[in-house]
């Protein structure tokens, strides 16, 4: 857990109200404070979801997906979702879930470029497909609940 995390865990411990944290979380956002990508995507997950995220933790299989009391959110930055996105329609063709994607006349860029049509959420919230975007830190973080 990083150091501001745990400073601002230790402040709610202390007495701070839950709901003051997210102001907090907002000074930093908009201060550009933080170098750190693992606090900017915890910044953005607790700025755009609200202080229940606060005791979200990093797993350690993803240095992307974060857990808080059982559900799981993916945090990508805008490079990290489009290469996500590509893998998981590259994944859908090929476990054959599309007619014909295995012939040599089915074009999967122009199938890809169709299916994004649906938006990200779609392909990388396996629990509602919504995609709740985030500015900060100079780029947008984007955050799929995934359980």
């Amino acid at each position: 857990m990083s150091d501001l995390r745990e400073a601002l865990r230790t402040l709610v411990a202390n007495g701070l109200p839950e709901d003051s944290v997210v102001p907090i979380v907002n000074d930093l956002v908009e201060g550009d404070a933080l170098d750190d990508n693992d606090d900017q995507k915890w910044c953005a997950l607790v700025a755009e979801m609200g202080a229940d995220m606060l005791d979200a933790d990093e797993f350690i299989h993803d240095d992307c997906v974060f857990e808080v009391g059982g559900t799981e959110y993916l945090v990508l930055t805008e490079d990290e979702k489009e290469q996500r996105w590509d893998e998981c329609l590259e994944n859908y063709l090929d476990e054959g879930c599309v007619e014909g994607a295995d012939s040599p006349y089915f074009d999967r860029e122009r199938w890809k470029k169709d299916a994004r049509i649906d938006g990200a959420g779609h392909a990388l919230s396996s629990y509602d497909g919504n995609e709740y975007e985030f500015s900060g830190f100079g780029e947008y973080f984007y955050i799929y609940r995934i359980n």
